[in-house]
Protein backbone atom coordinates (compact mmCIF):
# COMPACT_ATOMS: atom_id res chain seq x y z
CA UNK A 1 0.00 0.00 0.00
CA UNK A 2 2.83 2.39 0.89
CA UNK A 3 4.47 1.76 -2.50
CA UNK A 4 1.22 2.57 -4.29
CA UNK A 5 0.78 5.73 -2.23
CA UNK A 6 4.29 6.93 -2.95
CA UNK A 7 4.14 6.15 -6.66
CA UNK A 8 0.74 7.83 -6.97
CA UNK A 9 2.01 11.01 -5.34
CA UNK A 10 5.18 11.06 -7.46
CA UNK A 11 3.53 10.17 -10.77
CA UNK A 12 0.63 12.62 -10.66
CA UNK A 13 2.44 15.67 -9.21
CA UNK A 14 -0.96 17.26 -8.73
CA UNK A 15 -1.45 20.88 -7.74
CA UNK A 16 -4.40 23.21 -7.30
CA UNK A 17 -7.43 23.68 -5.06
CA UNK A 18 -10.40 21.44 -4.26
CA UNK A 19 -13.49 22.74 -2.42
CA UNK A 20 -15.74 20.20 -0.67
CA UNK A 21 -19.24 21.66 -0.26
CA UNK A 22 -21.52 18.79 0.70
CA UNK A 23 -24.51 19.20 3.03
CA UNK A 24 -23.23 18.07 6.43
CA UNK A 25 -22.03 19.24 9.85
CA UNK A 26 -19.45 16.46 10.04
CA UNK A 27 -16.29 18.52 9.72
CA UNK A 28 -14.21 15.82 11.44
CA UNK A 29 -14.72 13.21 8.72
CA UNK A 30 -14.22 15.44 5.69
CA UNK A 31 -11.25 17.22 7.21
CA UNK A 32 -9.63 13.86 7.95
CA UNK A 33 -10.08 12.88 4.29
CA UNK A 34 -8.71 16.22 3.15
CA UNK A 35 -5.67 16.00 5.44
CA UNK A 36 -4.83 12.45 4.34
CA UNK A 37 -5.12 13.44 0.69
CA UNK A 38 -2.96 16.55 1.12
CA UNK A 39 -0.32 14.44 2.86
CA UNK A 40 -0.05 12.43 -0.37
CA UNK A 41 -0.40 15.48 -2.61
CA UNK A 42 1.29 18.38 -0.81
CA UNK A 43 0.78 20.83 -3.68
CA UNK A 44 -3.01 20.46 -3.48
CA UNK A 45 -5.07 22.53 -1.07
CA UNK A 46 -8.35 20.87 -0.06
CA UNK A 47 -10.84 23.22 1.57
CA UNK A 48 -13.69 21.77 3.63
CA UNK A 49 -16.60 24.20 3.32
CA UNK A 50 -19.61 22.16 4.42
CA UNK A 51 -23.16 23.45 4.22
CA UNK A 52 -25.13 22.90 7.39
CA UNK A 53 -28.43 21.02 6.98
CA UNK A 54 -31.63 21.96 8.76
CA UNK A 55 -32.32 25.30 7.10
CA UNK A 56 -35.21 24.01 4.99
CA UNK A 57 -35.71 21.01 2.72
CA UNK A 58 -34.58 22.86 -0.41
CA UNK A 59 -31.99 25.25 1.02
CA UNK A 60 -28.93 23.27 -0.06
CA UNK A 61 -30.27 22.79 -3.60
CA UNK A 62 -30.98 26.50 -3.87
CA UNK A 63 -27.45 27.23 -2.70
CA UNK A 64 -25.99 24.75 -5.21
CA UNK A 65 -27.83 26.38 -8.09
CA UNK A 66 -26.49 29.80 -7.14
CA UNK A 67 -22.98 28.41 -7.54
CA UNK A 68 -23.74 27.72 -11.19
CA UNK A 69 -24.73 31.32 -11.80
CA UNK A 70 -21.08 31.93 -12.65
CA UNK A 71 -19.66 30.34 -15.78
CA UNK A 72 -17.23 28.20 -13.77
CA UNK A 73 -18.42 27.34 -10.23
CA UNK A 74 -15.78 27.63 -7.53
CA UNK A 75 -17.05 24.53 -5.68
CA UNK A 76 -15.54 21.17 -6.58
CA UNK A 77 -17.67 18.51 -4.89
CA UNK A 78 -21.41 18.71 -4.24
CA UNK A 79 -23.84 16.00 -3.20
CA UNK A 80 -27.54 15.64 -3.99
CA UNK A 81 -29.85 13.28 -5.87
CA UNK A 82 -31.81 16.25 -7.26
CA UNK A 83 -29.41 17.60 -9.89
CA UNK A 84 -31.20 16.49 -13.07
CA UNK A 85 -31.50 20.02 -14.45
CA UNK A 86 -27.77 20.61 -14.13
CA UNK A 87 -26.99 17.29 -15.83
CA UNK A 88 -29.35 18.14 -18.69
CA UNK A 89 -27.70 21.53 -19.09
CA UNK A 90 -24.31 19.86 -19.44
CA UNK A 91 -23.04 21.43 -16.22
CA UNK A 92 -22.03 18.19 -14.43
CA UNK A 93 -19.12 15.86 -15.05
CA UNK A 94 -19.93 12.44 -16.53
CA UNK A 95 -18.16 9.89 -14.31
CA UNK A 96 -18.30 7.07 -16.88
CA UNK A 97 -14.98 7.69 -18.71
CA UNK A 98 -13.10 8.06 -15.44
CA UNK A 99 -14.46 4.77 -14.10
CA UNK A 100 -12.61 2.99 -16.89
CA UNK A 101 -9.27 4.49 -15.82
CA UNK A 102 -6.80 3.13 -13.32
CA UNK A 103 -7.24 4.46 -9.81
CA UNK A 104 -3.70 5.50 -8.79
CA UNK A 105 -4.51 4.70 -5.15
CA UNK A 106 -5.32 1.05 -5.90
CA UNK A 107 -3.47 0.29 -9.13
CA UNK A 108 -6.69 -1.19 -10.56
CA UNK A 109 -9.49 -0.02 -12.86
CA UNK A 110 -11.55 2.37 -10.77
CA UNK A 111 -14.91 0.74 -11.54
CA UNK A 112 -13.66 -2.57 -10.15
CA UNK A 113 -13.49 -1.01 -6.66
CA UNK A 114 -17.30 -0.68 -6.49
CA UNK A 115 -20.09 -3.15 -5.92
CA UNK A 116 -21.53 -3.45 -9.43
CA UNK A 117 -25.17 -3.25 -8.30
CA UNK A 118 -24.52 0.18 -6.79
CA UNK A 119 -23.27 1.70 -10.02
CA UNK A 120 -26.01 -0.03 -12.02
CA UNK A 121 -28.69 1.80 -10.04
CA UNK A 122 -27.45 5.27 -10.95
CA UNK A 123 -26.17 5.11 -14.52
CA UNK A 124 -27.96 5.01 -17.84
CA UNK A 125 -27.97 1.32 -18.84
CA UNK A 126 -27.93 2.28 -22.54
CA UNK A 127 -25.33 5.04 -22.74
CA UNK A 128 -23.34 4.30 -19.57
CA UNK A 129 -23.57 7.97 -18.56
CA UNK A 130 -23.42 8.57 -14.83
CA UNK A 131 -23.61 11.99 -13.20
CA UNK A 132 -23.97 10.98 -9.54
CA UNK A 133 -21.35 8.92 -7.72
CA UNK A 134 -22.58 6.56 -4.94
CA UNK A 135 -20.22 5.19 -2.30
CA UNK A 136 -22.39 3.88 0.58
CA UNK A 137 -25.58 1.84 0.96
CA UNK A 138 -28.79 2.60 2.85
CA UNK A 139 -31.95 0.82 3.92
CA UNK A 140 -35.20 2.12 5.36
CA UNK A 141 -37.12 0.24 8.05
CA UNK A 142 -38.94 0.70 11.37
CA UNK A 143 -37.55 0.46 14.89
CA UNK A 144 -39.60 -0.04 18.04
CA UNK A 145 -39.15 0.23 21.79
CA UNK A 146 -39.20 -3.36 23.08
CA UNK A 147 -40.32 -2.53 26.62
CA UNK A 148 -43.25 -0.44 25.36
CA UNK A 149 -44.33 -3.24 23.03
CA UNK A 150 -44.20 -5.72 25.90
CA UNK A 151 -46.20 -3.38 28.14
CA UNK A 152 -48.86 -3.16 25.41
CA UNK A 153 -49.02 -6.95 25.12
CA UNK A 154 -47.32 -7.15 21.72
CA UNK A 155 -45.12 -10.23 21.68
CA UNK A 156 -45.13 -11.33 18.04
CA UNK A 157 -43.09 -8.98 15.84
CA UNK A 158 -42.28 -10.69 12.54
CA UNK A 159 -39.50 -9.40 10.25
CA UNK A 160 -42.17 -7.98 7.90
CA UNK A 161 -45.67 -7.63 9.37
CA UNK A 162 -48.96 -7.30 7.53
CA UNK A 163 -50.78 -3.96 7.52
CA UNK A 164 -53.52 -5.46 9.71
CA UNK A 165 -50.88 -6.39 12.28
CA UNK A 166 -49.43 -2.89 12.10
CA UNK A 167 -52.87 -1.37 12.72
CA UNK A 168 -53.43 -3.73 15.66
CA UNK A 169 -50.09 -2.73 17.23
CA UNK A 170 -51.08 0.93 17.03
CA UNK A 171 -54.41 0.21 18.70
CA UNK A 172 -52.75 -1.70 21.55
CA UNK A 173 -50.06 0.92 22.10
CA UNK A 174 -52.62 3.72 22.22
CA UNK A 175 -54.76 1.73 24.68
CA UNK A 176 -51.68 1.28 26.89
CA UNK A 177 -51.25 5.06 27.06
CA UNK A 178 -48.38 5.45 24.60
CA UNK A 179 -47.98 7.50 21.46
CA UNK A 180 -47.68 4.68 18.93
CA UNK A 181 -45.67 6.46 16.20
CA UNK A 182 -43.27 9.39 16.30
CA UNK A 183 -44.00 11.07 12.97
CA UNK A 184 -43.87 14.60 11.66
CA UNK A 185 -46.28 15.86 9.02
CA UNK A 186 -45.75 19.46 7.94
CA UNK A 187 -46.06 20.06 4.20
CA UNK A 188 -42.33 20.87 4.14
CA UNK A 189 -41.51 17.53 5.78
CA UNK A 190 -43.75 15.68 3.34
CA UNK A 191 -42.58 17.58 0.27
CA UNK A 192 -38.92 17.77 1.25
CA UNK A 193 -38.40 14.07 1.89
CA UNK A 194 -39.18 13.41 5.54
CA UNK A 195 -40.35 10.01 6.75
CA UNK A 196 -43.88 10.07 5.32
CA UNK A 197 -42.82 10.19 1.65
CA UNK A 198 -40.81 6.98 2.11
CA UNK A 199 -43.96 5.17 3.20
CA UNK A 200 -46.07 6.73 0.43
CA UNK A 201 -43.50 5.69 -2.17
CA UNK A 202 -43.49 2.13 -0.87
CA UNK A 203 -47.30 2.11 -1.03
CA UNK A 204 -47.46 3.37 -4.62
CA UNK A 205 -44.91 0.71 -5.58
CA UNK A 206 -47.24 -1.99 -4.23
CA UNK A 207 -50.15 -0.66 -6.29
CA UNK A 208 -48.42 0.01 -9.63
CA UNK A 209 -46.02 -2.92 -10.00
CA UNK A 210 -47.59 -4.43 -13.15
CA UNK A 211 -47.35 -1.20 -15.14
CA UNK A 212 -43.81 -2.23 -15.97
CA UNK A 213 -45.39 -4.20 -18.81
CA UNK A 214 -46.52 -0.88 -20.35
CA UNK A 215 -43.29 1.03 -19.87
CA UNK A 216 -40.64 -1.61 -20.66
CA UNK A 217 -38.46 -1.23 -23.72
CA UNK A 218 -39.96 -3.13 -26.62
CA UNK A 219 -38.17 -4.74 -29.54
CA UNK A 220 -37.18 -1.98 -31.94
CA UNK A 221 -36.92 0.65 -29.19
CA UNK A 222 -33.69 2.61 -28.80
CA UNK A 223 -33.27 1.16 -25.30
CA UNK A 224 -33.97 -2.52 -26.08
CA UNK A 225 -31.10 -4.82 -25.06
CA UNK A 226 -30.71 -8.16 -26.77
CA UNK A 227 -30.21 -11.02 -24.36
CA UNK A 228 -31.88 -9.06 -21.53
CA UNK A 229 -35.21 -7.57 -22.57
CA UNK A 230 -36.09 -10.48 -24.85
CA UNK A 231 -35.66 -13.02 -22.03
CA UNK A 232 -37.39 -11.12 -19.20
CA UNK A 233 -40.83 -12.04 -17.87
CA UNK A 234 -42.95 -10.28 -15.26
CA UNK A 235 -42.80 -11.91 -11.82
CA UNK A 236 -44.08 -9.73 -8.93
CA UNK A 237 -43.09 -12.41 -6.41
CA UNK A 238 -39.44 -11.67 -7.22
CA UNK A 239 -38.58 -8.33 -5.59
CA UNK A 240 -35.59 -7.92 -7.93
CA UNK A 241 -37.55 -8.74 -11.08
CA UNK A 242 -37.41 -5.10 -12.23
CA UNK A 243 -33.75 -4.38 -11.45
CA UNK A 244 -32.02 -2.44 -14.25
CA UNK A 245 -29.67 -5.34 -15.02
CA UNK A 246 -32.74 -7.50 -15.77
CA UNK A 247 -34.98 -5.16 -17.75
CA UNK A 248 -34.78 -1.84 -19.60
CA UNK A 249 -37.34 0.92 -19.14
CA UNK A 250 -38.43 3.39 -21.82
CA UNK A 251 -39.22 6.66 -20.07
CA UNK A 252 -41.07 7.87 -23.17
CA UNK A 253 -43.45 4.92 -23.02
CA UNK A 254 -44.07 5.71 -19.34
CA UNK A 255 -44.89 9.32 -20.13
CA UNK A 256 -47.04 8.33 -23.10
CA UNK A 257 -49.05 5.90 -20.93
CA UNK A 258 -49.65 8.71 -18.44
CA UNK A 259 -50.54 11.17 -21.19
CA UNK A 260 -52.94 8.77 -22.93
CA UNK A 261 -54.63 7.68 -19.69
CA UNK A 262 -53.44 4.07 -19.79
CA UNK A 263 -52.07 4.76 -16.30
CA UNK A 264 -54.53 6.71 -14.16
CA UNK A 265 -54.91 7.71 -10.53
CA UNK A 266 -58.61 8.58 -10.34
CA UNK A 267 -59.36 4.95 -9.64
CA UNK A 268 -60.70 2.68 -6.95
CA UNK A 269 -57.15 1.41 -6.42
CA UNK A 270 -55.82 4.86 -5.46
CA UNK A 271 -58.81 5.19 -3.11
CA UNK A 272 -58.02 1.79 -1.59
CA UNK A 273 -54.36 2.72 -1.11
CA UNK A 274 -55.15 5.98 0.66
CA UNK A 275 -57.81 4.41 2.86
CA UNK A 276 -55.38 1.71 3.97
CA UNK A 277 -52.67 4.25 4.80
CA UNK A 278 -55.29 6.36 6.55
CA UNK A 279 -56.13 3.52 8.95
CA UNK A 280 -52.88 4.41 10.71
CA UNK A 281 -51.95 7.96 9.83
CA UNK A 282 -55.20 9.91 9.82
CA UNK A 283 -55.00 12.24 12.81
CA UNK A 284 -58.43 11.20 14.05
CA UNK A 285 -57.11 7.78 15.13
CA UNK A 286 -54.59 9.23 17.58
CA UNK A 287 -51.72 6.94 16.54
CA UNK A 288 -49.45 9.89 15.72
CA UNK A 289 -48.59 12.79 18.06
CA UNK A 290 -51.21 15.45 18.65
CA UNK A 291 -50.54 18.32 16.28
CA UNK A 292 -48.22 16.20 14.16
CA UNK A 293 -49.06 18.06 10.94
CA UNK A 294 -47.35 21.08 12.46
CA UNK A 295 -44.39 19.08 13.77
CA UNK A 296 -41.01 19.26 12.03
CA UNK A 297 -39.12 16.73 14.18
CA UNK A 298 -40.77 13.93 16.18
CA UNK A 299 -37.56 12.02 16.88
CA UNK A 300 -37.22 13.30 20.50
CA UNK A 301 -40.52 11.58 21.31
CA UNK A 302 -38.96 8.24 20.42
CA UNK A 303 -35.66 9.00 22.14
CA UNK A 304 -37.40 9.98 25.39
CA UNK A 305 -39.64 6.87 25.25
CA UNK A 306 -42.87 8.76 24.78
CA UNK A 307 -43.48 7.20 21.37
CA UNK A 308 -43.02 3.52 20.59
CA UNK A 309 -42.08 3.42 16.89
CA UNK A 310 -39.86 5.41 14.55
CA UNK A 311 -39.22 5.06 10.84
CA UNK A 312 -35.50 4.93 10.08
CA UNK A 313 -34.28 6.55 6.88
CA UNK A 314 -30.56 6.10 7.47
CA UNK A 315 -27.87 6.26 10.10
CA UNK A 316 -29.93 5.17 13.09
CA UNK A 317 -27.69 2.40 14.41
CA UNK A 318 -24.63 4.60 14.67
CA UNK A 319 -26.43 7.80 15.69
CA UNK A 320 -28.85 6.43 18.32
CA UNK A 321 -26.47 6.38 21.32
CA UNK A 322 -25.06 9.79 20.36
CA UNK A 323 -28.55 11.25 19.98
CA UNK A 324 -29.47 10.01 23.46
CA UNK A 325 -26.27 11.57 24.79
CA UNK A 326 -26.98 14.87 23.03
CA UNK A 327 -30.46 15.00 24.53
CA UNK A 328 -29.19 14.32 28.04
CA UNK A 329 -26.51 16.99 27.67
CA UNK A 330 -28.93 19.58 26.26
CA UNK A 331 -27.11 19.60 22.93
CA UNK A 332 -29.76 18.06 20.67
CA UNK A 333 -29.43 19.66 17.26
CA UNK A 334 -32.79 18.78 15.74
CA UNK A 335 -35.73 21.10 15.20
CA UNK A 336 -38.18 19.27 17.45
CA UNK A 337 -39.50 20.52 20.74
CA UNK A 338 -37.77 18.74 23.60
CA UNK A 339 -39.17 18.10 27.07
CA UNK A 340 -36.17 19.22 29.13
CA UNK A 341 -36.88 16.94 32.10
CA UNK A 342 -37.42 13.94 29.83
CA UNK A 343 -34.31 14.83 27.85
CA UNK A 344 -32.10 15.00 30.94
CA UNK A 345 -33.35 11.57 32.00
CA UNK A 346 -32.91 10.06 28.54
CA UNK A 347 -30.99 6.80 28.46
CA UNK A 348 -30.45 4.05 25.94
CA UNK A 349 -33.11 1.36 25.68
CA UNK A 350 -33.46 -1.89 23.80
CA UNK A 351 -35.06 -1.62 20.40
CA UNK A 352 -36.10 -4.04 17.67
CA UNK A 353 -36.71 -3.59 13.96
CA UNK A 354 -39.16 -4.65 11.29
CA UNK A 355 -39.50 -4.01 7.57
CA UNK A 356 -42.17 -1.87 5.93
CA UNK A 357 -45.52 -3.62 6.53
CA UNK A 358 -47.31 -5.19 3.58
CA UNK A 359 -50.41 -3.30 2.53
CA UNK A 360 -53.46 -5.45 1.86
CA UNK A 361 -56.39 -5.19 -0.52
CA UNK A 362 -57.68 -6.40 -3.92
CA UNK A 363 -55.50 -3.91 -5.82
CA UNK A 364 -52.17 -4.75 -4.14
CA UNK A 365 -49.76 -6.26 -6.67
CA UNK A 366 -46.70 -7.10 -4.59
CA UNK A 367 -45.12 -7.03 -1.17
CA UNK A 368 -43.85 -3.84 0.44
CA UNK A 369 -40.41 -2.80 -0.67
CA UNK A 370 -38.25 -0.09 0.85
CA UNK A 371 -35.23 1.99 -0.05
CA UNK A 372 -32.42 -0.56 -0.26
CA UNK A 373 -30.07 1.32 -2.44
CA UNK A 374 -27.01 3.42 -2.78
CA UNK A 375 -26.28 6.32 -0.49
CA UNK A 376 -24.25 9.30 -1.47
CA UNK A 377 -24.62 11.20 -4.74
CA UNK A 378 -21.36 13.03 -5.38
CA UNK A 379 -21.25 15.35 -8.36
CA UNK A 380 -18.58 17.59 -9.84
CA UNK A 381 -19.33 20.76 -11.84
CA UNK A 382 -17.96 20.54 -15.37
CA UNK A 383 -14.82 22.69 -15.65
CA UNK A 384 -11.60 22.55 -17.63
CA UNK A 385 -9.99 19.14 -18.01
CA UNK A 386 -7.07 19.79 -15.63
CA UNK A 387 -9.29 20.97 -12.77
CA UNK A 388 -11.81 18.15 -13.22
CA UNK A 389 -8.99 15.59 -13.32
CA UNK A 390 -7.75 16.94 -10.01
CA UNK A 391 -11.19 16.78 -8.40
CA UNK A 392 -11.76 13.24 -9.68
CA UNK A 393 -8.39 12.23 -8.28
CA UNK A 394 -9.60 13.25 -4.82
CA UNK A 395 -12.76 11.12 -5.24
CA UNK A 396 -10.58 8.23 -6.41
CA UNK A 397 -8.67 8.53 -3.15
CA UNK A 398 -11.91 8.80 -1.13
CA UNK A 399 -13.32 5.65 -2.76
CA UNK A 400 -10.13 3.61 -2.41
CA UNK A 401 -9.92 1.16 0.51
CA UNK A 402 -7.45 3.52 2.20
CA UNK A 403 -9.68 6.60 1.82
CA UNK A 404 -12.87 4.77 2.72
CA UNK A 405 -11.24 3.37 5.83
CA UNK A 406 -10.46 6.94 6.94
CA UNK A 407 -14.02 7.96 6.13
CA UNK A 408 -15.52 5.09 8.13
CA UNK A 409 -13.19 5.42 11.12
CA UNK A 410 -14.26 9.03 11.54
CA UNK A 411 -17.93 8.47 10.77
CA UNK A 412 -17.99 5.66 13.37
CA UNK A 413 -15.95 7.52 15.98
CA UNK A 414 -18.16 7.57 19.13
CA UNK A 415 -16.84 11.05 19.92
CA UNK A 416 -18.01 12.39 16.55
CA UNK A 417 -21.55 13.51 17.30
CA UNK A 418 -22.07 14.46 13.65
CA UNK A 419 -20.96 11.04 12.37
CA UNK A 420 -22.84 7.84 11.63
CA UNK A 421 -23.57 5.70 8.58
CA UNK A 422 -26.75 4.18 7.20
CA UNK A 423 -25.27 0.97 5.85
CA UNK A 424 -22.10 -0.73 4.63
CA UNK A 425 -19.87 0.93 2.00
CA UNK A 426 -20.09 0.11 -1.70
CA UNK A 427 -16.29 -0.03 -1.90
CA UNK A 428 -14.71 -3.48 -2.01
CA UNK A 429 -11.88 -4.40 0.32
CA UNK A 430 -13.16 -2.26 3.21
CA UNK A 431 -14.05 -3.94 6.48
CA UNK A 432 -16.45 -2.52 9.01
CA UNK A 433 -15.41 -2.95 12.63
CA UNK A 434 -16.74 -6.22 14.03
CA UNK A 435 -19.44 -4.52 16.13
CA UNK A 436 -20.97 -2.79 13.11
CA UNK A 437 -20.51 -5.76 10.82
CA UNK A 438 -22.68 -7.83 13.16
CA UNK A 439 -25.32 -5.10 13.43
CA UNK A 440 -25.69 -4.55 9.71
CA UNK A 441 -25.73 -8.30 9.12
CA UNK A 442 -29.12 -8.31 10.88
CA UNK A 443 -30.70 -6.41 7.99
CA UNK A 444 -33.77 -8.00 6.43
CA UNK A 445 -33.82 -7.16 2.74
CA UNK A 446 -37.29 -6.85 1.20
CA UNK A 447 -36.43 -5.28 -2.16
CA UNK A 448 -35.84 -1.79 -3.48
CA UNK A 449 -38.53 0.39 -5.06
CA UNK A 450 -36.29 3.27 -6.15
CA UNK A 451 -34.81 2.35 -9.52
CA UNK A 452 -35.49 2.98 -13.21
CA UNK A 453 -37.52 -0.23 -13.43
CA UNK A 454 -40.06 0.59 -10.71
CA UNK A 455 -43.02 2.43 -12.29
CA UNK A 456 -44.65 3.30 -8.97
CA UNK A 457 -41.87 5.40 -7.52
CA UNK A 458 -41.73 7.86 -10.42
CA UNK A 459 -45.35 8.84 -9.73
CA UNK A 460 -45.49 8.43 -5.96
CA UNK A 461 -44.58 11.93 -4.74
CA UNK A 462 -45.80 14.16 -7.49
CA UNK A 463 -44.48 13.14 -10.86
CA UNK A 464 -40.87 12.47 -11.86
CA UNK A 465 -39.54 14.74 -9.07
CA UNK A 466 -41.08 17.79 -10.79
CA UNK A 467 -41.19 20.37 -8.00
CA UNK A 468 -44.55 21.90 -8.92
CA UNK A 469 -46.26 18.53 -8.49
CA UNK A 470 -44.31 17.60 -5.35
CA UNK A 471 -45.44 20.75 -3.56
CA UNK A 472 -49.09 20.33 -4.43
CA UNK A 473 -48.97 16.61 -3.60
CA UNK A 474 -47.64 17.36 -0.11
CA UNK A 475 -50.58 19.67 0.57
CA UNK A 476 -53.02 17.03 -0.67
CA UNK A 477 -51.44 14.38 1.58
CA UNK A 478 -51.57 16.61 4.63
CA UNK A 479 -55.21 17.51 4.01
CA UNK A 480 -56.07 13.83 3.69
CA UNK A 481 -54.47 13.01 7.03
CA UNK A 482 -56.19 15.97 8.68
CA UNK A 483 -59.56 14.75 7.37
CA UNK A 484 -60.35 17.72 5.10
CA UNK A 485 -59.84 15.70 1.90
CA UNK A 486 -61.37 12.27 1.31
CA UNK A 487 -59.60 9.36 -0.37
CA UNK A 488 -61.94 9.78 -3.36
CA UNK A 489 -61.08 13.48 -3.62
CA UNK A 490 -57.39 12.66 -3.35
CA UNK A 491 -57.63 10.20 -6.24
CA UNK A 492 -59.53 12.64 -8.47
CA UNK A 493 -57.24 15.55 -7.66
CA UNK A 494 -54.07 13.50 -8.15
CA UNK A 495 -55.14 12.72 -11.72
CA UNK A 496 -55.93 16.40 -12.25
CA UNK A 497 -52.52 17.33 -10.81
CA UNK A 498 -50.90 15.18 -13.50
CA UNK A 499 -52.97 16.63 -16.30
CA UNK A 500 -52.54 20.24 -15.20
CA UNK A 501 -48.77 19.91 -14.92
CA UNK A 502 -47.99 17.52 -17.76
CA UNK A 503 -46.65 20.17 -20.13
CA UNK A 504 -44.42 21.67 -17.44
CA UNK A 505 -43.19 18.22 -16.43
CA UNK A 506 -42.25 17.41 -20.03
CA UNK A 507 -40.27 20.63 -20.26
CA UNK A 508 -38.56 19.82 -16.95
CA UNK A 509 -37.59 16.42 -18.35
CA UNK A 510 -36.26 18.15 -21.50
CA UNK A 511 -38.81 16.35 -23.68
CA UNK A 512 -41.69 17.28 -25.99
CA UNK A 513 -45.00 15.78 -27.11
CA UNK A 514 -43.31 14.96 -30.41
CA UNK A 515 -41.11 12.55 -28.45
CA UNK A 516 -44.23 10.80 -27.14
CA UNK A 517 -45.46 10.27 -30.70
CA UNK A 518 -42.38 8.14 -31.46
CA UNK A 519 -41.53 6.29 -28.24
CA UNK A 520 -39.25 3.91 -30.11
CA UNK A 521 -36.78 6.76 -30.74
CA UNK A 522 -34.40 8.11 -28.13
CA UNK A 523 -35.57 11.62 -27.15
CA UNK A 524 -32.74 13.97 -28.15
CA UNK A 525 -33.01 15.99 -24.94
CA UNK A 526 -33.31 13.09 -22.50
CA UNK A 527 -30.64 12.71 -19.82
CA UNK A 528 -30.93 9.79 -17.38
CA UNK A 529 -29.64 11.52 -14.24
CA UNK A 530 -30.36 8.84 -11.66
CA UNK A 531 -33.50 6.67 -11.32
CA UNK A 532 -35.69 8.86 -13.56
Amino acid sequence: VVAIEESAAEATALSGEIVISVESNDTQTYQALADAYMALNPDVNVLVELKSPGTGPDAYLQWVRTQFASEVPRVSIIESVHLRDLAQEGRLLNWAPYLQRENPYTGQKWEDSFEAWGLNLVRDPNTGEMFLMPYMSVQTFWVYNKSMFEAAGITDVPPQPSWDQFVEWNEKLKAAGFIPIAMEGTTEQIWGGGRMPWLMRSAMDQYHRDEIELIRCQEGDWCFREGIDDTWSYDPSDVRNDDPDRISINVTRHLKALHDGEIRFDSECTVEMMEQIGRVFKSEHGFVPEGWTGMTDAYPLFLTQKAAMWMVTGGFYTSFPKDIQSLAEGAYGGSGEVDEDAAKAASEFEFGRFAFPNLEGPCVQGTARANELTSGALAIPLKDRTQNDLEVDFIMFWTSPQGMQIYLENKLDPANLQGGIAGPPLIKGVELPEQWKDIFAQSVFVGNYEKPGAPGDAVARGFFKYEETKREWSIMVQEFFEGTRSAEEFAQDYQKLLEDNFAGMLEYLNMTEDDLASPEKRPPGWVAAGPY
